[in-house]
């Protein structure tokens, strides 16, 4: 299982290697234990950098790995024991490089959680998707965030099973990229045309928005407004993509 292309990955040879060790630590911790995998994965790829992969902590991330797998290793590797050794050396804060790596991909996590629950699609009519549409092309949805991290990949599957066969795109604006499914098929990630105008402003206030915000509007109890609570749950760098704050 290899779950890198070296040569798109970097240039230096000690990266590759240090991809390449990764990659078999991996492939072995896949039987022990998938919490510690998913979470060295979710560090790697999204974790540290714009973009996937690029200047993650290799040597933590290797540490972390080798560590988990010897913890297993004194139980036998396959047993219920050594899984349960691989899980707790996984989850030790104490330990400087799983402290890395697992607040990473906790953030990482957090992060997609939030973004599915608060991105606001809205019909496109003059956006990217719409300009390299045909004729074939169905109506599409496009929404816009600009999250910390890169997680518009872990962020594919999701919608391209609520969507179904409507067209729908996310764009981060922060990385210039955005994730399209077009009628259906599979989401592509491509590179957004620094060029482009920025059509975010220019299409606020249809007629779904007012309905929304209308919505919105009813059913708020303003007795009950809690602005700590709400950036808790719904932090203030979110709110210029959210319909109900514009």
């Amino acid at each position: 299982m290899e779950l890198f292309d070296c040569d798109e990955i970097s240039k230096s040879a000690s990266a590759k290697a240090d991809y390449t060790v990764i990659d078999g630590l991996l492939e072995k911790l896949e039987a022990i234990s998938l919490n510690a995998r998913d979470s060295a994965l979710h560090a790697l790829l999204y974790g540290f950098s714009d973009h996937s992969p690029a200047n993650p902590p290799l040597a933590a991330i290797t540490c972390f790995l080798q560590k988990v797998l010897a913890a297993a290793e004194k139980a036998g590797v396959t047993s219920e024991e050594a899984r349960r050794l691989a899980q707790q050396a996984s989850v030790d804060r104490l330990d400087p490089d799983t402290e890395l790596v697992t607040t990473a991909a906790y953030k990482v996590i957090r992060e997609f959680d939030r973004l599915r629950g608060m991105l606001r699609f809205k019909p496109d009519t003059t956006g990217p998707v719409q300009q390299n549409r045909s004729s074939h092309t169905a109506d599409c949805y496009t929404a816009r965030c600009a999250p910390d991290h890169f997680v518009l990949p872990l962020l594919a599957d999701h919608f391209w099973q609520r969507f179904g066969k409507q067209s729908w795109a996310i764009i981060d604006d922060r990385r210039k990229l955005i994730l399209i499914s077009i009628n259906g098929k599979k989401p592509v990630l491509q590179q957004l045309n620094p060029k482009e105008k920025d059509q975010h402003a220019d299409q606020r206030n249809d007629e779904w928005e007012l309905l929304w915000k209308n919505y919105h509007h009813s059913i708020n109890n303003e007795d009950r407004t809690n602005p700590k609570l709400q950036k808790q749950f719904m932090p203030s760098r979110y709110w210029k993509y959210l319909t109900e704050f514009e």
